[in-house]
């Protein structure tokens, strides 16, 4: 007992110390902190040869949030906004002082659709306005490729490599660890292919899981072949041989020879190389636009009372808190919308593997008073709006999606952890229980130490049954099919974008700008202004919600050291509410 007081206390002191170590860098960078805010909200004049610099690094995520806190705790790099690289290939486009594009290949993280995305809209820039796009990497990987070998010259280090291999998926299994630990999992679901409860009851892929799986892959790397192969003039078996050659072994001169690049060079080669294409003279600078400054650039003053807003719903789908799609902050949003005289249009903007099915109907519903109230609702489909993800988008007047978009996954499934052995036999406790009826503890957390009983595991599965029908019926109204239709391309099977539209879950091949232009359109708007929700928050509310969580994150350390990731992932099953629809999580690669 004596020791337990000691490491407690030692524990409550070392977190009051990181604590105070953590003001007093929040305080010693304030001002450097609101210095950037500062810069980063002013605006960015193109000068004469000004080249975007388009860097492929870090994460990609849907939009491009600037978060200081993160910057001083973490060495890793910043994330950049597919928002903000659109923005800068639009102002680069238009405006006569930006030269053109060049393309630092540095190894992006990003999956399929929104990698599509940015290659289509370099080539409609250099289609458009007849400016040039040069890409350089000290070494290209696959995702990186697909982007720059849209360039007019692709450019390696002489002794570089660029990695084309195939894609593949990968998924963890959990049982045999669950196994030692004495917890199980309780599943309930309804769909052949609704495999997002493999990894906990399965120790590898179902057979139907690698069906679709493959399918998808499949379909995925097609467009890569095609992409590639019609930038680089040759054929699509010329392709799978180069990536059944394990090129990321290679040298630079057998890359050259197989013709994934133009020519090597060194950087500081190349630099010289790019100034004679940029038009300067060998002693200067070449005047590079970042990302961020050339998406500051401010568009064109818009007076027009008429506004199409642009909704983002990005993460997954809870009822409240988390940084994904919060039910409990987006509908009051929508609603807001909707009560707006203003707001002609609503473009959703949806990049969401699912979540819970209650939170989906909510936003399904309030989806369904914007139209009630008679504006054009129009959903533009990023990486994944799979599962709960089109629970929420099956309603629009118009989807549209990338052709490497993942969705449908029309499915439903509750899984419910239990630590029966655990408890009893592994750390020796025993329970006791009093209830009034026969079910009067039933999914209030007491199937942590027992399993449901069979009345109990009987309701379950009709509850996850009926919430199966609920969605395939929304689906069917929303598409304007049967629902037996539905049901017969749902299962919690996962397409392609491509694939969906074959079938009718989604309507047509685009990304956001098409779908804003098709909103508008279908408005009847002659002029109009974009307001993007949600809002983001300010960088002091950020700081403040990191400190908190930096600090519980800090107590949590001490205790469990390196446990803490065990938590983290039962925690997020724990968050999870009873019936789910969500997709599976696969590392595509």
């Amino acid at each position: 007992m004596k020791k337990f007081f000691t490491t407690t206390f030692a524990c409550v002191l070392g977190t009051l110390i990181a604590g105070m170590i953590i003001i007093l860098v929040g305080v010693f960078s304030l001002t450097g902190i609101v210095a950037s805010s500062a810069s980063s909200d002013t605006t960015y004049t193109p000068q004469k040869n000004t080249v975007l610099k388009l860097t492929l690094s870090g994460a990609l995520d849907e939009r491009y949030s600037d978060d200081p806190l993160q910057n001083i705790l973490s060495q890793s790099e910043s994330s950049t906004g597919l928002d903000q690289i659109r923005r800068a290939i639009k102002v680069a486009a238009e405006n006569d002082n930006v030269t053109g594009i060049f393309i630092d290949a540095r190894g992006m993280a990003a999956m399929p659709a929104s990698s599509e995305e940015i290659r289509r809209l370099l080539a409609n820039f250099k289609e458009e306005t007849g400016k040039w796009i040069y890409a350089y990497a000290d070494n290209y990987t696959q995702g990186d490729y697909l982007i720059a070998s849209v360039a007019d010259t692709v450019v390696l280090n002489n002794i570089g490599t660029v990695d084309i291999h195939g894609l593949g998926g990968l998924q963890m299994f959990f049982p045999g660890l669950l196994d030692k630990i004495g917890v199980e999992f309780q599943i309930f679901r309804v769909g052949t292919y609704k495999s997002a409860v493999e990894p906990y009851i399965c120790e590898k892929m179902s057979d139907a899981n690698r069906e679709q799986t493959m399918a998808y892959l499949n379909s995925i790397w097609d467009y890569y072949t095609e992409a590639i192969t019609a930038s680089r003039g040759f054929t699509p078996e010329y392709l799978n041989a180069i990536a059944d050659s394990i090129t990321s072994l290679r040298s630079g001169d057998e890359m050259l020879a197989m013709n994934l690049v133009d020519t090597l060079m060194y950087r500081p080669q190349f630099d010289e190389w790019l100034k004679t294409k940029v038009g300067i003279k060998k002693d200067k600078e070449i005047n590079f636009a970042t990302v961020e400054q050339l998406a500051s650039v401010p568009a064109q003053k818009n007076k027009s009372k008429n506004t199409v807003a642009l909704v983002y719903a990005v993460g997954d789908i809870t009822e409240a808190g988390g940084d994904g799609i919060n039910s409990e902050e987006l509908v009051p949003e929508l609603t807001k919308i909707r009560k707006d005289e203003n707001v002609k249009a609503v473009v959703l903007r949806v990049n969401s593997p699912g979540g819970s099915g209650y939170a989906s109907e909510q936003i399904w519903a309030e989806i369904e008073a914007i139209k009630a109230a008679g504006k054009k609702v129009i959903v533009s489909m990023g990486d994944l709006a799979a599962s709960g993800g089109y629970y929420i988008s099956c309603n629009a007047d118009h989807i549209f999606a990338e052709s490497t978009t993942l969705t449908g996954s029309i499915g439903v499934f509750g899984a419910v952890p239990t630590a029966e052995e655990l408890m009893t036999d592994k750390l020796g406790l025993s329970f006791d229980e009093v209830r009034t009826h026969k079910y009067g503890n039933v999914l209030d957390g007491s199937f942590i130490y027992k399993k449901f009983s069979p009345g109990e595991a009987l309701a379950m599965q009709r509850s996850v049954e009926e919430f199966y029908d609920l969605f395939t019926r929304r689906c069917a109204e929303g598409r304007g099919m049967s629902q037996d239709d539905i049901k017969k391309i749902a299962e919690g099977r996962v397409w392609i974008g491509k694939t969906a539209v074959e079938l009718g879950l989604v309507d047509e091949m685009g990304g956001i700008d098409d779908a804003i232009a098709y909103a508008v359109e279908e408005s009847g708007l002659q002029d109009y202004k974009i307001a993007v929700y949600p809002k983001q928050k300010s960088s002091f509310d950020r700081i403040m919600e990191q400190l908190g969580s930096q600090a519980r994150l800090s107590i949590v350390s001490m205790i469990l050291g390196e446990d803490v990731p065990y938590l983290k992932a039962l925690r997020e099953i724990q968050s999870w509410d009873p019936i789910q629809c969500r997709m599976e999580n696969i590392a595509i690669k």
